[in-house]
This record gives structure tokens, sequence and C-alpha cells, in this order.
């Protein structure tokens, strides 16, 4: 069987860019685990250590994202850990899934510990958005180690905004779900935790977004206009599923806390 190949262009990546993501995503990686380790201690539980895991095995389906959406790692120069679906994966990949979506999880699921409401939900969403976008400008634009190929909706500064809103989704139903589970789970049980980052990352990529992909991969040389549109039904399907596990996980929660401080 053939493998699924992606056709980019590529360039040289940038060698200076390359030790900074390198080093710089790996340095705050260890700062996470570090933290996470320390949660745990605190909590006298493994659940942190499980989401952390389970955060960075997400880095499994970034070539699948790359594939269907678009990005493409700039493979000439590039300090290469594994290719597959015709991706190219540089080396600080897991540590940029560690950092990112598996610190954010735990902090999402402590956060609502303290502050169950919809309001922290929104709070936090905005919050891990704006931190999405921001980092990905940076290795798009100023280190220059990726970049998004074909024509894409709502770039700015290299990158297609619209894609943050998603990558915000995958934390912030994994830190949802995680703060519901955790009081359920006991011993050996935390380990369930492991598939479920990697789980909220394909619904939100490839669950919201499967109008987005059907028009981008399923029409050659769609018009831009659909293409815009389509993308918006990724951030509102996003949208919808926050709202819907907000009202369903974490608002009885904070009535149960309301009540018992009554």
């Amino acid at each position: 069987m053939a493998p699924v190949v992606t056709n980019g262009i590529d360039a040289p990546v940038s060698e200076v860019g390359q030790w900074v993501a390198t080093g710089l995503t790996w340095g705050l990686a260890v700062i996470v685990a570090v933290w996470v380790v320390n949660v745990a201690r605190q909590e006298r539980s493994i659940w942190p250590l499980c989401v952390a895991v389970s955060g960075t095995l997400a880095c499994l389906m970034e070539p699948l994202f790359d594939h269907l959406y678009g990005l493409w790692f700039w493979e000439e120069g590039q300090w290469n850990l594994y290719t597959t679906f015709g991706s190219a994966q540089p080396v600080w990949v897991p540590g940029a899934y560690l950092m990112f979506y598996g610190g954010a999880t735990v902090f999402v699921a402590r956060y609502l510990q303290r502050h169950p409401s919809m309001r922290s939900v929104w709070r936090m969403y905005a919050f891990i958005v704006v931190m999405a976008i921001a980092a990905e400008m940076t290795y798009v634009s100023i280190l220059g180690v990726y970049t998004y190929q074909d024509s894409q909706p709502f770039v700015l500064f290299g990158y297609p905004i619209f894609l943050g809103f998603t990558n915000a989704m995958s934390a912030l139903v994994s830190g949802i779900l995680v703060y519901r589970l955790v009081p359920l789970l006991r011993g050996v049980g935390y380990l369930s935790l492991i598939p479920l980052v990697p789980m909220a990352f394909a619904a939100g990529l490839f669950g919201s977004g499967i109008l987005y992909l059907s028009v981008r991969h399923g029409i050659e040389d769609p018009p831009m206009l659909l293409v815009h549109v389509a993308a918006l039904t990724v951030v509102g399907g996003i949208a919808s599923t926050v709202a819907l596990l907000g009202r369903l996980l974490v608002e009885p929660r904070a009535r149960e806390k309301l009540l018992v401080a009554q």
C-alpha cells in the first residue's frame, strides 16, 4: 500500500530558528514537567502525570493534522524525528505537545476545581486561544521552522488564526473532562486518562472540522469565500461543543458548590 503523501514546496529551515525552537520548546517542556510532578505530589495522585503523558502522546496526531490542514515543516536541514503522512516531524514537536496540551489540560482541570463556572470556562478558552495564536505566529513568522501552504483563510503573520480556536479546544475540553473524571477514578483507573487528550484533539480538528476539510479536499480549487465560510463552521462547532460541555459538566458542579456553601 502506498503511503499518504503531502505535496509541499520545501525550503531550508532557519538554522537559528531551529536552534531557538528546539531549545525554547524543550526548555519550557521541562519547566511544565517539573510543575506537573509538583502538582502530583500536592494532589498525592498520579492523574497529573497521566494527563501529561496523554498530552505528549497527542503529538502522534500532528502529521495527520499537517496533511489535512496544509502545515509544512521545512525539511531541508531539519533535525528530523520521524516522517509519516508525508510530514517530516522536527525533534521539538513532542516537547510542544507536553508543554501545551499536557500542561494546559492539567492547568484547566485544577482551575475549574477552584472556580467551577461557565465564566471560568470561557476565560480559560480565551486565554488558551491567545496563547496558541501567539505561539504559532512566532514559530511561523519569526523562527521560520514551518509554514501553512496552499490558500489558507484568515491568515495573519503567516498563520490561519481560526486554527487557534481549534487548538485551544483540545486542551480546554480535555481539562473539563479531567476535572469531572478525576474524582470518580482511583488507583490504576487514572491510567484511563491517557487516551483522553488525543481523543479531544481528534474531536476538535477532525470532528468539528469535517465541513472545512470536505471543502478543502473535496473541491478542486474551491472559491476562497467558500473556504472562509467553511473555516467559520470549525470555530462555530467548537464554540458549541465548549458551551455544551460547560453546561453539562461544569455548571452542575458550580451549583452543588454554591448549595454546600449556603
